[in-house]
């Protein structure tokens, strides 16, 4: 039972920078990404080892997921009631997020405040093939 709701950011293109930060990552890394997003959904305070204030900013913060020798940093805020937005993808280097990357995220942050249309439910990789195949007809 899910008890957050993960929602990524889109542009009002519908273009979301999310699913193709996603997309570009290793199979492998991808489900670890997924699994622990699974995982913080099901709990209702999360551990101090998975999320963390970014140092610096207000109001984001930063997943710690390790994938095959790469340390994943989705940023992004809570939004409302065990609700949470991942803004932005990024990857640690040298014990640093890129610069941009945080600025990104506070950008995104600024419009997604400004209108709600900047959010959709993220979906994860199982639940968007499954609708992949109920588009193409599959069962």
């Amino acid at each position: 039972m899910s008890l957050w709701t993960f929602y990524d950011y889109v542009e009002l293109t519908g273009r979301n920078p999310i699913r193709e930060w996603l997309a570009g990552l290793p199979e492998d890394d991808r489900a670890k990404i997924d699994y622990r997003l699974l995982q913080m959904a099901a709990e209702s305070v999360w551990r101090e080892k998975w999320v963390s204030r970014y140092h610096g900013t207000k109001d984001l913060y930063e997943f710690r997921i390790t994938g095959n020798k790469v340390q994943y940093r989705p940023l992004g805020t809570y939004f409302g009631k065990m609700k949470y937005i991942i803004l932005a993808g990024t990857i640690e280097k040298g014990n640093k997020i890129p610069k941009n990357d945080v600025e990104t995220a506070e950008r995104r942050l600024t419009n997604a405040r400004k209108d709600g249309s900047h959010v959709v439910e993220h979906q994860f990789d199982d639940e968007s093939d499954m609708e992949e195949d109920d588009k193409k007809g599959v069962s």
